[in-house]
């Protein structure tokens, strides 16, 4: 099957972050994973959050996943609740435990700082690597991030499957 081309990849959804890089699939480029409106104004809402990230850390932030359909996360094997299906959540790179952590905190520092909360700040390590997802001697690992417009539910977990 061919790529899909998303038209709209290049739309900045905030300062340092776009459409494309929020809605790519390294695993599956030819599964339809184009956002509604709604979805995009969830991305930038989750971006709001990552900008901050970003100038906190004061270096770039790599997404491995953000946006997903119904049919990516099928085919990715994500759970029928995820808040990747509404725009809502993002997957992070990290370089390894130690910026996974920074990350973490940077994010719990936010939201008390801004009096916010968000829906998930999931610690994920996998022993096998998705793609896209570091591997290093702690394993497949990332920072998964999620904040809804609203019911937030301040869900902070480490998975380890």
């Amino acid at each position: 099957m061919n790529e899909i081309v998303q038209l709209n990849s290049k739309m900045k959804l905030s300062e340092h972050f776009t459409l494309g890089e929020m809605t790519k699939s390294n695993s599956h480029p030819e599964v339809y994973n184009i956002p509604s409106h709604e979805a995009i104004a969830n991305l930038k809402r989750v971006c709001v959050w990552l900008e901050e990230l970003r100038k906190r850390y004061n270096q770039p932030i790599i997404i491995n996943s953000g946006y997903r359909s119904p049919q990516l996360n099928r085919a990715i094997g994500g759970v029928a609740t995820s808040n990747h299906l509404t725009g809502c959540a993002v997957d992070i790179r990290v370089d390894g435990l130690e910026q996974l952590i920074v990350y973490a905190a940077i994010l719990l520092d936010i939201s008390r700082d801004w009096q916010q909360e968000f829906d998930e700040l999931l610690i994920e390590r996998r022993s096998a690597s998705p793609l896209g997802s570091s591997k290093n001697k702690h394993g497949a690992i990332w920072l998964h991030f999620a904040v809804r417009a609203k019911d937030n539910r301040r869900k902070v977990l480490f998975i380890n499957a």
